[in-house]
């Protein structure tokens, strides 16, 4: 594992808090003193909130939730899911290898980050109230969000199963009743171009009709130089992107809505490069002799390449395409709420490396050597490959939900609801790889120069069908004493849900064919108090349970599939809103107890990359989360957050694939895909140009500790990444007047201390190497707008 250090990004962050620590205590002496008068200030901005199903301001929503208004997003610079990740503490959202399009989402260390068609999340992913049914193609780009709603914690009453770790929600903006536009143009480092173009019609006549249409292209050119390809449009990291959205509005104050939203996204690109770091040692002998036979020499590199080859990294096509439909009705007390949603995803990708070589050549022998009589068949020399493989992917859902939301007289909240999600999801998965395997006996290449190894060039695939059906029944009752001034919230929630698994898998063989059916069930519970002690504070304690589907793992060839695994957490928070609104402050400490943990073992061999699913595991997760915003004066405002987790296995059975025997290596197995510790500050400057707009400047400073890509694997250590902080900042100036429109340019910067971090890792087991794909380096930017 490469060194590194952080005295860069450290400092940065001293530079961040500081200034604002000396601030704080200035403004501490103002509120002391008698404010002058006209001197009074608006306070930090109230975001309302729908997690519960109903609108309500963040802070008297009694459990633990992040929420960033459309403002803060654009000043964030974030537009797509794979930016969230400074949004909340213990939050990670990155990427997986070989793809453009599949984030892992982590929530207090709860995560499934396999994007295979038949693994359920652990944290779901909703778009305008409809679940994102599979992580895989789950990273498209957003556009015109009204707000993005982060809850940490099961939410297994409200939102259901496979919502573990908590749940993420996008809400786009709405059509406004007002005719308006907006038209974004920029350019960035790797000749990155961005053109978003939205408008609204106001509403038609009298119709009570209002139309918002959105237009979203971007493109960039690969961050690494692959010397195998002679387009830098080719290169890994490059992307080009279309996406469009419509929303239609009805509403004639009649208390009937309708709104209808349709967004498509079409991106093609490549993933970042794939770079070996660690490989067995009989493996790297027989690869350094590529070039005695005309080709190239092997990388590997524990440091972060500039230049690589790569001659299989193909181009990953994905699609995107939503439709949802939200009717509201008011009778009475009462709202009756229907969403329908569908989605598909189809994804097409070209064959990719994923052991960071091209041009490689070996000595080469006949796959008959793998099957009795093993013979020993030399093909001489020839071009091999450690690992690479394409994909074809297709998933389509349908979700329908009903709610009745209501209020019985002043002490009682209810929400009643119903639930229907069924899926069909395909994949087709060619891989091909080189088995590198010791010679029994010497093999003379030269005059004295004998090869201890041969390569046997191998081809597998992996094809199935998945169907995935789930209904659920829900409820939530909150009871507000009046005798209490209703300071005093009592709530309690339960949700019973069914789950049918049905795969239907064509290769490989011997596994295939083979079609199995399963069927769950769960009732999952909520029970929650919370108190105002005044109109500015409350605190909460909340125990809640959580729940993932069981299912199949279509790589495994050794089980018939894999149980649910449950969850039941107990948490207490505080929240509050001090020195006028002024300072927002926000904690939680939690503790949950996971069972029959859902893990996926790696394996790899003749059959390819392959793994295994079992429930293998019991966890517990220990934890706390602050957030805090504050006002310094009425130019500056500091936001921070800070979550730690503690994760512990009491169980984790682990079956050697060589042996197959079972042992518990609980006190050695490591969290994949998450980090202990999270941090994020930020600080905004405002202030006002007279008749040339508003200034705008805003710094932010991410952290996350290290992470692990297996819970156990041979290269876990050398391809793990170490706590990495990256620091960016925004300059802008909006609101200049020009003609009837206005205005605004910016500048931006992301990765300033130019940080080498891995967004994700394959340790291939025995196959004898391992690598990571990196993050993008640092990059620049200018933005022009025009609003009307």
């Amino acid at each position: 594992m490469k060194a590194r250090t952080h005295r860069r990004t450290q400092m940065a962050a001293i530079a961040l808090i500081a200034p604002w620590m000396a601030s704080a205590a200035q403004a501490q002496q103002a509120e002391q003193a008698p404010q002058a008068e006209g001197a009074a200030s608006e306070g930090l901005t109230e975001i309302i909130v729908t997690a519960q199903k109903r609108a309500e301001s963040l802070q008297d929503t009694p459990l633990a939730i992040s929420a960033i208004n459309a403002e803060a997003i654009e000043q964030r610079g974030i537009t797509s899911v794979a930016a969230l990740g400074s949004a909340a503490p213990n939050l990670i959202i990155t990427e997986t290898p070989s793809a453009t399009a599949n984030p892992s989402i982590s929530i207090r260390g709860i995560v499934d980050n396999d994007p295979i068609l038949t693994a359920d999340p652990a944290v779901g992913l909703y778009v305008d109230g409809v679940i994102v049914g599979r992580s895989a193609g789950a990273l498209f780009d957003m556009m015109d969000l009204e707000r993005v709603e982060i809850l940490r914690g099961p939410q297994g009453t409200l939102y259901g199963r496979n919502t573990t770790g908590g749940a993420v929600n996008l809400i786009s903006a709405k059509p406004s009743k007002d005719f308006g536009g907006r038209l974004q143009v920029g350019y960035g480092s790797f000749d990155e171009y961005m053109v978003k173009a939205l408008i609204d019609t106001g509403e038609l006549g009298d119709t009570g009709l209002a139309l918002k249409l959105g237009y979203y292209h971007s493109q960039r050119n690969g961050t690494v130089d692959n010397l195998l390809e002679p387009s830098d449009k080719r290169d890994p990291g490059a992307r080009n992107t279309d996406a469009v959205r419509a929303a239609v509005r009805f509403d004639k104050g009649t208390g009937f809505t309708a709104d209808y939203v349709f967004d498509s996204s079409d991106r093609n690109g490549r993933a970042n490069a794939f770079q070996l770091r660690a490989i067995r040692p009989d493996i790297l002998q027989y690869l350094s002799f590529s070039p005695a036979f005309g080709g190239t020499a092997p990388q590997v590199s524990q440091d972060r390449l500039s230049q690589i080859r790569l001659d299989r990294d193909g181009n990953a096509h994905d699609k995107v395409q939503g439709h949802s439909l939200t009717l509201n009705l008011e009778i009475g007390d009462a709202t009756l709420r229907s969403i329908t949603g569908y989605r598909k995803w189809d994804n097409v990708s070209d064959s990719s490396d994923l052991d960071g070589n091209g041009g490689l050549v070996g000595f080469l022998v006949s796959p008959a050597i793998l099957v009795p009589p093993n013979a020993f068949i030399p093909q001489g020399i020839g071009p091999i490959d450690l690992f690479h493989t394409s994909n074809e992917r297709h998933q389509k859902q349908f979700s329908q939900e009903f709610n009745l939301i209501g209020s019985i007289g002043d002490e009682f909240d209810y929400v009643l609801g119903g639930y229907y999600f069924r899926e069909r999801a395909t994949e087709v998965n060619p891989q091909g790889f080189t088995l590198v395997l010791p010679s029994p006996v010497p093999i003379p290449i030269a005059p004295g120069v004998n090869l201890n190894s041969f390569g046997v060039n191998l081809d597998t695939l992996l094809s199935y069908r998945h169907i995935s059906r789930s209904v659920a029944a829900f409820s939530q009752l909150t009871w507000k004493p009046a005798a209490l001034d209703s300071r005093l919230s009592i709530t309690g929630g339960i949700r019973y849900t069914e789950d049918k698994k049905h795969l239907i898998q064509a290769a490989p063989a011997p596994t295939a064919p083979r079609d199995l059916t399963r069927k769950f069930n769960r009732l999952n519970w909520l029970a929650n108090i919370s108190y105002d002690w005044s109109d500015d504070i409350m605190t909460y304690a909340r125990v809640s349970t959580g729940y993932k589907a069981g299912g199949f793992n279509a790589r495994a060839a050794d089980n018939n599939g894999f149980n649910p695994e449950d969850l039941v957490s107990y948490e207490i928070g505080f929240k509050s809103e001090l020195f006028d609104r002024r300072v927002r402050f926000n904690v939680a400490a939690f503790h949950a107890i996971y069972d029959d943990l859902q893990v996926q073992q790696f394996l790899a061999g003749t059959g390819g990359a392959a793994s295994t699913t079992v429930n293998a595991a019991k966890a517990t997760y220990t934890g706390i989360e602050a957030e805090l915003q504050a006002q310094i004066t009425d130019g500056l405002t500091v936001d921070a957050s800070f979550g730690y987790t503690d994760r512990k296995y009491k169980r984790f059975t682990f079956v050697d694939p060589m042996t197959g025997v079972a042992t518990d290596i609980s006190d050695v197995a490591k969290f994949q895909y998450s980090a202990a510790t999270t941090a994020n500050i930020g600080a905004q400057y405002e202030t006002e140009l007279g008749n040339f707009g508003k200034f705008i400047a805003r710094t932010d400073w991410s952290y996350r500790s290290k992470v692990y890509w297996h819970p156990v694997n041979p290269f876990n250590e050398e391809i793990s990444d170490g706590g990495v902080g990256l620091l960016s900042a925004r300059l802008s100036i909006s609101d200049i007047a020009v003609g009837g429109a206005k205005a605004s340019i910016s500048v931006w910067g992301k990765n300033l201390t130019k940080e080498d971090y891995a967004l994700s890792g394959i340790d291939f087991g025995s196959l004898g190497f391992a690598g990571v794909m990196y993050g993008d380096p640092r990059s620049f930017g200018v933005e022009l707008g025009f609003k009307f």
